[in-house]
């Protein structure tokens, strides 16, 4: 009796410190995808390299909307306006002063351009609009109100007037500053304040501001342009190319396979795995194949075309797939082709009859290698596609061309969007991807 509790406990003690190692190594093993989901719910800015959160202490999904939905920039050239913003800074050309004035108004007869980010038109009359590839151009109109998250002029403006609840004057420099500060307050040496204020600034500066409209009756253009939000387009073509890639490889390795499988010719039991060992350790060698794969498509006018990459793709991965799926039908027994031939069925038939439902295991993890394999492909797409046709793995390559530039924040979204329907295969496909790797190397 003690014999069989010591056993149990050792048992128990065993199954435990198993179980715990899992964790640790599960944990290691899915620690960067954590972290990388963590970098992307931070605010743009928020380097990949600050300190380790568990939880971000600022939660965002900015990152994603700007990849999913973008927004839009747009450039206003205005020869007079009224701006209305929550807080914004005009910063003197010759750095004598600074103003900080909160919710209060800009007005200004200079003509100008600013830059407004994600901004949208809120009202308008007259213009004429047109339309380019990725803007909209609107000149001219009798009155124009714009909403932005945040404004720049372009260049300094002169003949402001400020108002706003609360103005703070920073003043710099020996000679002072060219304004009117008698109703101002020195809170501190070169910092004036007051309250419900107006201030003209002769001179100008540079404005900037958050939260803001701009109102003009009097404009040249407005320039829309979409910035983000172009992830679709990438993704789309990628489940083009992927799903084909699976069609293609399916039609080809189906039969294949079977004819491997069931069948007797000559050479047989070299020709798939002598092809199988040539293209899958050829190292080297596919440098060489993808200088002529390009000067042939080059000569046969189908470079930037993405119906040519499902095929070339297939062609790639039809002798490994077939090597996998002949192991999965080898493991299904033959009598059932011949009770199918005795009932006098076709070999198409007892293909797409018999075998094809016995073997789903087999042919969805084909399918799901076939899938990967044409989703996550980049060296091929890079080549042959221009731009305009490029699909998410270029996108994103794309996106670390500039290494001292590019929004970790933003990239990590588009990675962890990247890996989404790879995953949502393997959740969908699982028991039948884990009888299909395994039980093909049954034996009767």
């Amino acid at each position: 009796m003690r014999a069989q509790q010591k056993a149990r406990r050792s048992d128990f003690f065993k199954s435990a410190v198993l179980t715990l190692l899992a964790l640790v190594v599960m944990g290691v093993l899915l620690f960067p995808v954590y972290y990388m989901f963590m970098v992307s719910l931070k605010p743009v800015g928020t380097l990949a390299t600050t300190s380790l959160e568990v939880i971000p202490s600022k939660v965002t999904l900015d990152n994603y909307l700007e990849i999913l939905v973008g927004h839009y920039e747009a450039t206003l050239d205005v020869k007079s306006f009224a701006l209305r913003a929550q807080n914004a800074t005009i910063s003197d050309a010759l750095n004598r002063y600074e103003v900080d004035l909160y919710d209060g108004v800009v007005a200004g007869d200079y003509p100008v351009k600013f830059t407004l980010s994600n901004a949208k038109i809120l009202e308008r009359r007259g213009g004429q609009e047109r339309g380019e590839r990725d803007a909209t151009i609107i000149v001219g109109g009798d009155y124009l109100k714009v909403g932005a998250d945040s404004a720049e002029t372009i260049t300094a403006a002169r003949r402001l007037t400020v108002e706003a609840r609360k103005i703070v004057v920073k003043v710099s420099g020996p000679g002072g500053a060219p304004l009117d500060l008698s109703k101002f307050r020195e809170v501190a040496p070169g910092v004036y304040e007051a309250e419900n204020a107006r201030l003209y600034l002769e001179d100008g500066g540079r404005i900037s501001a958050e939260k803001c409209t701009v109102e003009t009756t009097s404009f040249s253009y407005i320039r829309l342009a979409k910035v983000g939000g172009e992830i679709w387009g990438y993704m789309s073509r990628s489940l083009i190319i992927a799903s084909l890639t699976v069609v293609l490889t399916l039609l080809f390795v189906v039969p294949s396979a079977y004819a491997f499988s069931r069948l007797k010719f000559f050479g047989k039991g070299h020709i798939l795995y002598s092809y199988l060992m040539f293209t899958q350790v050829a190292g080297g060698l596919g440098i060489a194949g993808l200088v002529a794969l390009y000067g042939m498509l080059v000569r046969l006018n189908l470079v930037n075309n993405i119906f040519v990459l499902p095929v070339i793709y297939a062609a790639g991965s039809v002798p490994f797939n077939t090597w996998l799926l002949k192991g999965y039908l080898d493991s299904i027994s033959p009598d059932f082709d011949e009770a199918a031939l005795v009932d006098g069925a076709s070999y198409a038939q007892i293909i797409g009859q018999v075998l094809v439902p016995m073997a789903l295991p087999g042919i969805a993890t084909v399918a799901i290698f076939s899938f990967i394999g044409g989703w996550t492909e980049l060296i091929l797409a890079n080549l042959l596609l221009n731009q305009e046709n490029h699909p998410l793995t270029v996108y994103i390559y794309v996106l670390l061309t500039n290494l001292r530039n590019v929004s970790w924040n933003q990239f990590a979204a588009a990675a962890l969007i990247f890996a989404l329907p790879v995953v949502v295969m393997f959740l969908l496909a699982q028991n039948y991807v884990r009888s299909g790797l395994t039980m093909g190397g049954l034996k009767e």
